[in-house]
């Protein structure tokens, strides 16, 4: 392995050594239960079936082994099983965000990862990954990240060490010299340079292999495309026309952004059966923005600290003019109704509260409530390869749930009033197990320097700290 592989894992293992209560040993202790019973509840499987009403889901070890109709009855000496009473609640299949970017700040106002250490970054990483589960994303597909951090986490989520999602690493995204606006560390020039940063990854552990296509010569996309499928892998790419219409002409599995997504390449992509990733909540316009606030505030969610401080985190989108927003959305709503499979991926972060945006803004942009769930659960669980295993409420499958005390049929919103998470059939602790400090820490410990964002804010309708949308043009 190369040196910066084990120089993640060994920043893992101090972390290991500094936190003295292991997770893993909650883990065991619930492990014990021979089984564990969710009862008294509403299951929403996204198999593509109706809501089932009154249901009771068994879990042995760490799969669904039961769905009956009707509330549990407890059999005569069965004292091993643990009872939940979940008194009407929605049972669901784990949150999926398949764009993300654990070390990442959209935005940075304190310019963080200017010198940041991979040490420092590989901590940061693991609290956004956590802070992610605890918000119900019980899976997560990193596209691009330093160091091959991403599967240093990966590994120490599955091999129990922390509780934390299921992650399906890329490490660092392939790109030509200057792709991506330059701001990829190391760009691959010509096919056999192509193919050599393609093996490298794989030869590191990566799951996907991430590419950008915008810059990429016709025969260096090629090359990547076969090389990542020659070993077993699957590739996407962060794209724009006319490069997204090439890359699903030359075989890519999912396509991240498109921005200014023809209906003719759409077309394609259903035929094909290529996923599209349209992270919408990194495409607003100040229009949007506005919209976003005012939701919220109408259902009570803006006085939660997070949604307040969300608004940090999308306020710098208002870069994007309003006919490109428009764009992006309309571009979702055909891809739907074409029959592409679309998948929910915020790209920024943190995990927890940009990834239920997305959810919502897929609902705000005409996508039906069931289908944007699906495209949150079923959707990227068959993209990544795994729907014998996660994505839908089914038996036989891994107890990866989403337990929400109200609808989100009737109200995508609801997918914010999380009761209980669970991972391999374990309960997440929804606190903050090993300290007081959250995600958010990295904006609110920190003064943001003076002018940042202020007209992006001023733009969106909003001063900072304020729970209500403000009318600056009045």
């Amino acid at each position: 392995m190369p040196r910066l592989v084990n120089y993640s894992r060994f920043v893992i293992l101090i972390i290991i050594f500094v936190f003295p209560l292991i997770a893993i040993s909650k883990q065991n202790e619930i492990i014990q239960h021979q089984n564990t019973i969710l009862t008294n509840c509403n299951i929403i499987s996204c198999t593509g079936s109706k809501l089932m009403k009154n249901m009771t889901i068994t879990i042995a070890g760490n799969k669904i082994t039961e769905i009956k109709s009707g509330k549990y009855k407890p059999k005569r000496g069965d004292k091993k099983s643990k009872v939940i009473d979940l008194k009407g609640g929605y049972v669901l299949p784990g949150f999926w965000n398949v764009h993300m970017h654990l070390t990442a700040l959209l935005p940075d106002p304190n310019r963080i990862q200017d010198n940041e250490s991979t040490a420092s970054a590989t901590i940061r990483a693991g609290l956004n990954a956590m802070d992610g589960i605890r918000h119900g994303f019980t899976s997560i597909r990193s596209v691009g990240e330093r160091d091959y951090i991403d599967i240093a986490w990966r590994d120490a989520f599955s091999q129990g060490y922390f509780m934390g999602p299921r992650i399906f690493a890329s490490g660092n995204a392939v790109t030509v010299t200057g792709g991506h606006r330059g701001d990829v560390e190391f760009g691959s020039d010509g096919v056999s340079e192509i193919r050599k940063a393609v093996r490298q990854r794989i030869q590191n552990g990566v799951d996907w292999i991430k590419i950008v296509d915008v810059e990429m010569l016709p025969d260096e996309l090629d090359a990547a495309i076969k090389t990542t499928h020659s070993l077993g892998r699957r590739i996407t790419s962060h794209s724009r026309e006319p490069a997204t219409y090439r890359s699903v002409l030359a075989g890519i599995d999912c396509i991240e952004h498109g921005y200014g997504l023809t209906d003719k390449t759409i077309k394609l992509m259903a035929e094909k059966g290529v996923y599209y990733s349209p992270t919408i909540i990194c495409n607003l316009s100040d229009a949007y923005i506005k919209e976003r606030e005012a939701r919220l505030s109408k259902l009570g969610f803006s006085k939660n600290k997070e949604v307040v401080n969300g608004r940090i985190l999308v306020a710098y989108a208002d870069e994007r003019t309003q006919e490109h927003a428009e764009h992006q959305r309309n571009a979702l709503k055909k891809a739907v109704d074409a029959g592409v499979k679309v998948v929910i991926a915020s790209d920024s972060t943190p995990i927890g509260e940009i990834g239920i945006l997305e959810i919502e803004q897929f609902v705000l942009s005409g996508v039906s409530e069931m289908d944007a769930l699906i495209a949150a659960t079923r959707n990227p669980a068959e993209m990544c390869g795994v729907l014998d295993k996660l994505g839908t409420v089914e038996e036989n499958k891994l107890a990866d749930l989403v337990v929400l005390t109200d609808n989100p049929l009737e109200n995508i919103s609801n997918i914010r009033k999380v009761n209980m998470v669970f991972k391999d059939g374990v309960s997440v602790d929804l606190s903050h197990p090993r300290g007081t400090a959250t995600y958010w820490d990295y904006y609110g410990k920190k003064n943001l320097k003076k002018g940042f964002l202020g007209d992006a804010e001023n733009e969106a309708g909003f001063l900072r700290g304020l729970t209500e949308p403000i009318d600056n043009k009045k």
